[in-house]
């Protein structure tokens, strides 16, 4: 049983949490306080009242008993005092009346069986109420009879017959019924009862069905509405006609589901695309490699030349053009390099890293680019550091990302007042060792807050056609992060570019 009840009680229980059980319980505090509250005020005024005037009226009833039987008492007319009696029931109301003594034995009955008889011995005999004036009285309601005990005493009119002046003699018993005005007032006061449990009913009943109709089942298309969104369902709204608060809430829901279902359908989009370009990207790498396999057997040829001609013009020494054949020999072995790592990269073996000095590297690129630098009329500098920056590095990959920034840059500067600025400084140390930081800023027009988060995605160029294949940022971010580096455009308005490159000495990651 015990289990039962426990079962019962926790399908139960959620429910005494819900908002529509607190608002019901509310409704009907509010009702039981708006309506049974003056209600049971004005019941019991009334009830008080009529209380008052029942006894004022048996009272006076009494004392007219009294007054109509006194001549007959101060004869001693038994006969006068009981033909009285009898008379007075004839009266409306007055149903029987009694004179006793203070043993309990009855001396006058307009019952005249009764007489002679204790009326403690009967059964609808009644125990007296001591007043605080010390008298013996009491007021007495069995069904719709009221019975009044009132005393009588010795007075100065009875002294012939009686010495003791003030002694109590004997009791007069007035029973009445009542009166047409407390049977009416009885049913008023009932229907009134019966009326308010009724009005409140209705009221309770009014005002759940208006929730349930106005709120409720509005509530209820709202959370089926978040359930299907829980489900992953989209491609619905929720109908609620009206200009109420409800109806704005379920506008702003459609308005969040239909934003939702937009942001999905753009990333279906965007995952289609890069499905493509995924696809392209092992294609072109394919590509890659055939081409990188075709280009390193005639690098190979244009290196042993070169070299040759180097050492009979060292030979001869004839060193006029030594530097341009030194600078043909460098980018053939660069080119023989790229060849190897594509085809590295193609059969993904594992790529070469030795203690590479960031100084070296990017004084090697600006170089190497500066005929085209020179050309375009183009101001670089770099900043440089006192000491070696030594990291764990592909000499090539990392020149490489500084060819491409540098040339991405030299694309937009303006001849004359372009400028470019190259800073290395080191990082503080911490739990991933030491390292530097590459800032490479440049005076162009800078990149619109539009397209930054999309520059280092591949094939992505705001380049004319021809002009671009848009791998350049996409190969540099690669290499970079081959290295457990990061890098980032900093914001920087539209007052140039600037990049801002980490790398962790000793392969730590950034």
């Amino acid at each position: 049983m015990r289990a039962v009840f426990q079962t019962i009680l926790a399908k139960l229980s959620p429910r005494f949490f819900t908002l529509k059980f607190r608002l019901k319980v509310l409704i009907t505090f509010i009702l039981i306080a708006v309506v049974g509250g003056p209600l049971f005020f004005l019941v019991y005024q009334l009830e008080k009242n009529r209380q008052e005037f029942t006894i004022n009226m048996i009272e006076t009833t009494t004392h007219a008993v009294y007054q109509s039987v006194f001549e007959e008492m101060l004869r001693n007319d038994d006969e006068g005092i009981q033909r009285n009696l009898e008379l007075l029931t004839l009266r409306p109301n007055i149903e029987l009346l009694r004179i006793y003594k203070p043993s309990g034995e009855i001396i006058h009955s307009t019952r005249p069986a009764e007489i002679g008889k204790n009326i403690f011995g009967l059964k609808d005999r009644v125990y007296f109420q001591r007043l605080p004036s010390g008298e013996q009285e009491a007021f007495v309601k069995v069904g719709n009879i009221y019975s009044h005990h009132h005393p009588i005493y010795v007075q100065k009119e009875c002294q012939p017959c009686h010495t003791d002046l003030g002694a109590k003699i004997a009791f007069l018993d007035v029973q009445v019924g009542l009166s047409d005005a407390e049977q009416v007032y009885a049913s008023v006061k009932q229907l009134t009862v019966i009326s308010a449990v009724l009005i409140v009913a209705i009221l309770w009943l009014v005002l759940n069905l208006l929730y349930e109709s106005q709120i409720e089942s509005r509530l209820q298309k709202l959370i089926a509405g978040f359930h299907k969104l829980a489900g992953g369902n989209l491609n619905f709204t929720v109908q609620m006609p009206g200009r109420h608060e409800l109806a704005d809430l379920t506008q702003q829901f459609n308005q969040t589901v239909d934003k939702l279902r937009q942001a999905k359908a753009k990333e279906d989009q965007m995952i289609q695309e890069n499905l493509a370009r995924a696809d392209r990207l092992v294609t072109l790498g394919e590509v890659a490699a055939e081409i990188a396999h075709e280009v390193n057997n005639p690098a190979g040829i244009i290196l042993t030349r070169a070299e040759l001609i180097r050492d009979e013009m060292q030979d001869e020494a004839n060193d006029t053009y030594l530097e341009d054949i030194e600078i043909i020999i460098r980018q053939t072995e660069k080119i023989a390099d790229t060849t190897r790592s594509i085809l590295h990269y193609a059969r993904q073996l594992p790529q070469s890293f030795s203690d590479t000095d960031l100084n070296e590297v990017i004084a090697q690129s600006i170089k190497i680019l500066r005929p085209r630098i020179q050309k375009a009329r183009v101001n670089i500098s770099f900043t440089p550091l006192e000491q070696p920056a030594i990291i764990r590095g592909n000499y090539n990959q990392l020149e490489q990302v500084f060819c491409n920034l540098t040339n991405n840059s030299l694309d937009v500067l303006p001849p004359l007042n372009g400028r470019i600025e190259v800073a290395l400084t080191p990082l503080p140390a911490n739990g991933n060792g030491g390292g530097y930081q590459i800032r490479f800023t440049d005076n162009g027009p800078g990149i619109p807050e539009t397209i930054r988060e999309e520059i280092f995605s591949p094939f992505f160029t705001t380049k004319e056609d021809g002009k671009g294949t848009g791998l350049g940022l996409f190969i540099v971010r690669n290499i970079i992060a081959h290295h457990h580096g990061r890098i980032i455009l900093s914001a920087n308005g539209s007052a140039g570019a600037t990049f801002l490159i980490e790398i962790r000495n000793g392969n730590g990651k950034v």
